[in-house]
């Protein structure tokens, strides 16, 4: 791993958050910068389900963005592991988003993120999100 790449994976998952945050604003077309256009992408949504394959992974972030719901994250914690042609990036995410009844309501959310190097740019080939507090209910916080 040469720090070069290092540095354009920070910035491709930087540019996914960017994209997310216009997505929030009924925009999704910043995403198809971000992924690869690939039939083996994956999408694993907080809401649960999965999406396989590029086209029904932009289908699920254009109706989310069709909502235009509203909102912004940001993220902390940000671990990246950068092999040759593959990479991941582990992460918290915060922020508000506005609800299907207009409330607004703040999320914290663990991510994963998977990235394939493609014609020497990283793509994003796997998106994870969980539902931290939901489990917090459930089995109590982690140190």
């Amino acid at each position: 791993m040469s720090s070069d790449d290092e540095n354009a994976v920070r910035d491709a998952v930087a540019g996914f958050y960017e994209a997310l945050n216009e997505m929030f604003k009924g925009n999704p077309d910043p995403l198809k910068a971000v992924y690869s256009h690939a039939g083996d992408v994956t999408y694993l949504p907080a809401e649960g389900g999965i999406r396989v394959g590029w086209d029904a992974v932009f289908a699920d972030w254009k109706r989310q963005a069709d909502k235009s719901l509203g909102g912004t994250v940001e993220i902390s914690d940000v671990h990246i592991v950068v092999g040759r042609d593959l990479a991941i990036a582990h992460n918290v995410t915060h922020g508000h988003v506005k609800g299907a009844d207009g409330a607004t309501v703040e999320i914290s959310l663990r991510e994963s993120s998977a990235f394939r190097k493609e014609d020497g740019s990283w793509k994003m080939i796997a998106h994870h999100a969980d539902d931290a507090k939901l489990w917090e209910g459930i089995v109590g916080r982690s140190a």
